[in-house]
């Protein structure tokens, strides 16, 4: 009787024991705060020291060039070329995430534009970004994209996609420069394009005098 009585005492702990196991296992997991940022450079700066010199290690990676001498084509052969240019597009790839950190500013305080009137003030960049957070984040991602692309390219150690993504990654900067940097540049047409638009002027309309 008394072994009887121990084991089933026995019994009633392993069940309570395995039931608390049982709702330990089922509790939700602690919710963890998001980190802290600390965004010490700026957006200039990560675009300066980041992102200008690592697209730079991409687009150079694939070149044709032709002179007086023929044509001299350039590609990665070995393996630590490859290595280099990969190591570009990574950290092309990740700086699209840097410019998004909250908090980070365009510049720093009381810096200037280096080309007054052509683009806008370090301050009226950050007003229009500020404005617009989604859709600077969508253009980030287009960088980020881009350079995903390039970084894919570059694992399959396909020059020749290499080439064609330095349009991609050109584009995605020129998307978010022409909206905060430089919104107002008027760009005039190219000399060849405004014979053309004026032949077919003078065609639509023959009483026109010519020039």
């Amino acid at each position: 009787m008394f072994s009887f009585v121990v084991t089933l005492g026995i019994g009633s702990l392993l069940v309570t024991s395995a039931c608390q196991s049982q709702q330990a296992a089922s509790a939700p997991a602690p919710a963890v705060a998001p980190p802290e940022y600390t965004p010490t450079a700026t957006i200039k700066d990560i675009m300066q020291s980041v992102v200008d010199p690592n697209a730079d290690v991409v687009w150079l990676a694939v070149t044709t060039v032709q002179s007086a001498k023929g044509t001299v084509d350039t590609a990665p052969k070995t393996d630590e070329e490859w290595t280099k240019v990969r190591h570009g597009a990574i950290a092309l790839t990740e700086a699209a995430n840097l410019l998004i950190v909250p908090g980070r500013h365009v510049a720093r305080p009381g810096e200037k534009s280096e080309t007054p009137g052509v683009e806008l003030e370090p301050s009226e960049m950050e007003a229009l970004i500020n404005k617009d957070i989604p859709a600077f984040r969508m253009r980030a991602k287009a960088l980020h994209e881009a350079g995903l692309a390039a970084l894919q390219a570059v694992d399959a150690k396909d020059a020749q996609k290499v080439f064609e993504v330095g349009e991609q990654i050109e584009q995605a900067c020129e998307n978010c420069h022409k909206q905060y940097w430089y919104p107002n540049e008027k760009i005039p047409p190219v000399p060849g394009e405004i014979a053309e638009t004026g032949a077919k002027s003078g065609a639509a309309n023959p009483a026109k005098p010519a020039k």
